[in-house]
């Protein structure tokens, strides 16, 4: 009986002293000065530092998206806190104040602070000339659906510009084209022997009063540059001259190998509503006729090319000339260099194997002068 109680009495102690050590456990923990349960102790902890002081200055943003050219207003950017300490001098808008009213050079996306460099004042000059890099100029030709790949060419792309001129023979001297014309002189004692009327029809020739005056000595006749040729069917020389006029001989070539196109149709938005002329007038009339419900905004008759000083002379000069141009398009990322032979009728006969036709004592009826295509309406069938 004795023994159970004393069993007793141990169990209760050891239950007292799990509890006070449980005690002292959980307020070491709750302390910290125990080191138990990942504390530390209060003594190894680093006493916190003191934020420095950084000195913020505003700078200028993008709210919004700002398309290139666009007049800046209040509501299209923000400012926002950048430390001075790493804001360049000069670089970057402190007011807002100080963008409105100012030309976008380039499109800014939102959030971008606004430089020095990424805007313009209004009256600043073009947009344009932003495009164009060091050393290069920009010349505007005018194009067609047939000379510009049907319009397909636009600003960023590359084109070959291939230019087709005539050429004829001259007189060096003279600088007139041949064959030269040929006067017949008489000296004074020839001149004298000759009638009124046949002194009259010789100044005269072709319906053409000979620029020379009634002289004895330079009076003559008028007539073209001929030669003489053996006859073979009467075995007899004859003076040959020509039927008509030189014939130009045309010849094409590349003008320039690559160039990078920086506008298709016109720049200014300003005469959006003046009407403009189409681009290919109509054969035989003396002036374009005007296309309705056209702008200068949606003109497509020019393209304007970035190219080197010199090429820009030299695509003038032919501009000048006469010289029909015409755009071939490039690959894109194609930077190679193209070589060209020029191209000439017997160059084209050469290299394709083309003959010239045998003369035949027939032909087809009617007669074919010149090579037109049959229009659409040639094919239908006109039923009754």
């Amino acid at each position: 009986m004795a023994a159970g109680k004393k069993r007793k009495s141990n169990i209760l102690i050891i239950i007292i002293l799990i509890i006070a050590v449980g005690a002292v456990l959980a307020y070491l923990a709750l302390s910290g000065t125990g080191g138990l349960l990942g504390g530390t102790p209060t003594s190894n902890q680093p006493e916190p530092t003191a934020t420095p002081n950084i000195d913020l200055v505003d700078i200028v943003i993008a709210s919004q998206s700002i398309q290139r050219g666009t007049l800046i207003t209040s509501d299209m950017v923000t400012t926002i806190k950048y430390p001075r300490s790493q804001m360049a001098e000069g670089v970057f808008y402190g007011s807002i104040d100080e963008v409105v009213g100012q030309k976008a050079k380039y499109d800014i996306e939102p959030t971008v602070p606004l430089t020095l460099s990424m805007v313009m004042a209004e009256e600043g000059g073009s947009l344009a000339s932003f495009d164009i890099p060091d050393g290069m100029t920009a010349i505007s030709i005018p194009v067609s659906p047939e000379t510009s790949v049907s319009f397909a060419p636009q600003k960023g792309d590359h084109v070959m510009v291939v230019g087709c001129m005539l050429l004829t023979d001259l007189d060096t001297d003279y600088q007139t084209r041949l064959p030269n014309n040929t006067n017949t002189t008489y000296s004074p004692l020839d001149i004298n022997s000759i009638s009124e009327e046949v002194l009259k029809a010789i100044v005269t020739s072709k319906g053409k009063t000979n620029a020379l005056s009634v002289d004895p000595i330079t009076a003559g006749s008028l007539n073209y540059f001929g030669r003489y040729e053996l006859d073979e069917s009467t075995n007899a020389f004859i003076y040959v001259s020509a039927s008509e006029a030189q014939r130009p001989r045309l010849v094409c070539q590349t003008i320039i190998q690559d160039a990078a196109i920086l506008k298709v149709g016109m720049f200014s938005g300003d005469v959006a509503s003046q009407p403009v002329a189409a681009a290919t007038a109509t054969p035989g009339a003396a002036e374009p006729t005007p296309m309705v419900g056209t702008s200068y905004a949606d003109y497509e008759g020019s393209v304007t090319l970035i190219l080197t000083p010199q090429d820009t002379l030299i695509l003038n000069y032919l501009l000048l000339s006469g010289t029909k141009l015409s755009l071939a398009l490039r690959s894109a990322g194609d930077a190679g260099v193209i070589v060209t032979d020029p191209v000439t009728l017997q160059y084209v006969m050469d290299q394709k194997n083309i003959i010239s036709p045998m003369k035949l004592p027939y032909n087809v009826e009617p007669r074919v002068d010149n090579l037109v295509y049959p229009g659409f309406n040639d094919y239908i069938l006109v039923q009754p």
